[in-house]
């Protein structure tokens, strides 16, 4: 009985950290995306507004 309840609490503990591990993956790849999406409009944006 202790046994099953060490392997169950193992077990939470490694799905809690693989759901934190993907939000913060998420973050990063999703916040580069982002910011690489202003880079690009920005650098288009600029010749035009540089026109009369």
């Amino acid at each position: 009985m202790t046994r099953s309840k060490t392997t169950d609490a193992a077990r939470n503990v490694k799905n809690i950290a693989a759901v934190v591990y993907m939000l913060v993956l998420i973050f990063l790849v999703g916040g580069s995306y982002i910011n690489q999406h202003r880079s690009e409009s920005a650098a288009s944006a600029e010749p035009a507004a540089a026109r009369p």
